[in-house]
């Protein structure tokens, strides 16, 4: 039962993400804002600094490019989709060019005993950042790099690996996690490489990746991929009661997925009366047993409370709405935000 998560895939999910957030960036930075009227970020530094980054970018537009006046996360998707687009072609050393763009000047931003510069792709992951921090005790100020550094480093994280540099790729990877702790894509990443690494597999370190991606997942998409991560060691380990649950909670999340469905397949045809012996409940208390989420951590629900909380105004209301339906979507049967929810769409 050995799938590999593509690399691409996990590109493309990164992209999607930073899309859904794209629309919202002005009024994350200053909720009290309206959009159409917020002021448009400053430039990555990535680009501006850099002669060769506009040329880069510019080559996969339908015209000439300004990058001075890109908003900083179309522009981080846009060279995204420019990086895949090398990488799917087999143009490494232009691909690696557009990573190291996006990393450029990181070594300037310098940590200190009070302050520390993180590279996050909306609020909402400041604001669950903030809070796990809080929790171990951390009373620095974070400020908010608006420069794709996580992203570049992660780039260049599978160009190594890609490369057959397993150090290196592992070593970038951990700096993109440096820089966006909470990115659940990264860790998941993280475990898939520590299984594949030329030194050989290290299970219990890439089973401490993907438990840490299941804990920061705030989508289907990432949680999915976590598990199914979890499902291939604990096989591999022959505790195939505790993989087999991780496959069945993971159909729960996403349907219809096939390698999810060859996932369940090899187990159905190897063990068929573990399978036949176990529905979505039992994979449940399978997992909570070992100490494995089952579902989304609570955290991501209190985050987006308190996103909502912070639009004050009758004309944000529709922002707050959107928000509030993200935690009901992860958390269907929790009454504060039902209750908020209703109290917002009567008016």
């Amino acid at each position: 039962m050995t799938k590999k998560y593509l690399p691409l895939c996990l590109i493309a999910g990164l992209l999607v993400s930073n899309s859904l957030w794209a629309q919202k960036s002005d009024v994350q930075k200053n909720p009290t804002q309206k959009v159409k009227k917020a002021a448009q970020p400053a430039p990555t530094k990535t680009v501006v600094a850099k002669e060769k980054a506009a040329p880069v970018v510019g080559r996969t537009a339908s015209g000439a490019v300004d990058v001075s006046k890109m908003d900083p996360l179309k522009l981080n998707n846009q060279m995204m989709m420019v990086f895949m687009e090398r990488m799917k072609s087999g143009n490494y050393p232009e691909a690696r060019e557009i990573a190291n763009q996006m990393i450029f000047g990181h070594e300037n931003f310098k940590q200190t005993e009070t302050k520390e510069f993180k590279s996050f792709h909306s609020l909402m992951e400041k604001e669950l950042y903030m809070i796990l921090e809080a929790r171990r005790g951390n009373k620095k100020t974070v400020e908010w790099v608006e420069q794709p550094v996580s992203d570049g480093f992660y780039l260049l994280s599978i160009l190594d690996f890609q490369e057959n540099k397993h150090e290196e790729a592992l070593a970038n990877m951990q700096r993109a996690v440096f820089w966006n702790p909470v990115r659940s894509a990264f860790y998941t990443e993280r475990g898939f490489m520590l299984l594949r690494s030329n030194a050989g597999p290290n299970f219990l370190m890439a089973q401490v990746a993907y438990i840490k991606a299941l804990e920061l997942a705030d989508n289907p998409e990432d949680f999915v991929a976590a598990l199914r991560g979890l499902a291939f060691i604990f096989t591999d380990r022959r505790m195939t009661e505790v993989g087999l649950a991780c496959l069945l909670v993971a159909q729960n999340f996403i349907s219809g997925d096939n390698e999810l469905e060859e996932e369940l397949f090899f187990i159905r045809r190897n063990f068929p009366d573990l399978f036949n012996s176990m529905n979505l409940e039992i994979a449940r208390q399978v997992l909570r047993r070992n100490r494995i989420l089952d579902d989304y951590a609570p955290e991501h629900v209190q985050v987006l409370l308190r996103l909502a909380d912070s639009y004050k105004s009758p004309n944000d209301a529709p922002h707050a709405i959107s928000l509030l339906r993200k935690a009901l979507s992860m958390a269907p049967k929790n009454q504060e935000v039902i209750r908020r929810l209703q109290i917002l769409e009567k008016k």
